[in-house]
């Protein structure tokens, strides 16, 4: 597999080689392979052997220190192109409690899931088709997947305060209410029979809740909180943010 450079696109001397993250300066607390174990609960078909890893995601990215002191919390997520039976490669159903997250994505694209409750109870679902480039706000409390639906790896960076934390508490649940699945050479989404009470997914305008922010498309976020950390006052607060 060619190494894929990531420099540009997220504002920090990182690279992908087969996968397993390089860099020259930025280190990380922790990295977790997430396992066909870990996925089992939450898959369409768990009775799946294949494939044996997920995805890997890389804990507490950090320069000298640089963004531990300005309270920031940053994750890098590497999902490559694979299927699961016929469900596309995923995340493990996750949340961020209290805090509001950004997530850029650095290479690839694919689908996101988000809803704000974590039984059968109704709330709000948003699907969303997410390309290299893209910025997402995603408010407090809002379960998220990032489903990769392509032939090219999909690298996600995450930034949350540093007190929050993720949690993941969807097992008993089979996940989130929907899974995207491949079927007849195309992409479907189909819902997770153990909801009982679900809406279809709506759309949002990311790059109508980045104005808000004042959050510029072309420049990596990173760079953004290093320049203009007084803008993002917002990240560190318990405050809910409606999409």
């Amino acid at each position: 597999m060619a190494k894929i450079d990531l420099k540009t696109a997220s504002g920090l001397s990182l690279a992908l080689d087969d996968n397993k993250l390089l860099s020259t300066d930025i280190k990380f607390k922790k990295q977790r392979d997430f396992s066909m174990e870990d996925l089992k609960s939450e898959l369409l078909n768990n009775e799946l052997t294949y494939p044996g890893i997920f995805y890997t995601k890389y804990f507490g990215l950090d320069n000298d220190s640089v963004f531990n002191e300005k309270n920031i919390n940053m994750n890098l997520t590497v999902i490559p192109a694979n299927l699961a039976g016929i469900e596309y490669t995923k995340t493990k159903g996750y949340v961020v409690k209290g805090y509001p997250r950004i997530v850029e994505i650095i290479n690839g694209s694919g689908t996101l899931l988000l809803q704000s409750f974590e039984n059968t109870f109704e709330g709000d679902i948003i699907q969303s088709t997410i390309k290299k480039g893209q910025k997402l706000i995603i408010p407090a409390n809002y379960y998220s997947s990032f489903i990769n639906t392509r032939q090219t790896t999909l690298v996600l960076l995450e930034i949350y305060a540093k007190q929050a934390e993720e949690l993941y508490d969807l097992d008993d649940m089979n996940g989130m209410s929907y899974y995207v699945i491949r079927k007849n050479a195309k992409q479907e989404i189909v819902r997770n029979p153990i909801y009982k009470m679900v809406s279809k997914g709506r759309k949002v305008s990311w790059d109508n809740l980045l104005s808000q922010f004042n959050i510029t498309l072309k420049t990596p976020v990173t760079k953004q909180i290093l320049r203009k950390y007084e803008k993002f006052s917002w990240l560190f607060k318990t405050s809910d943010i409606s999409i």
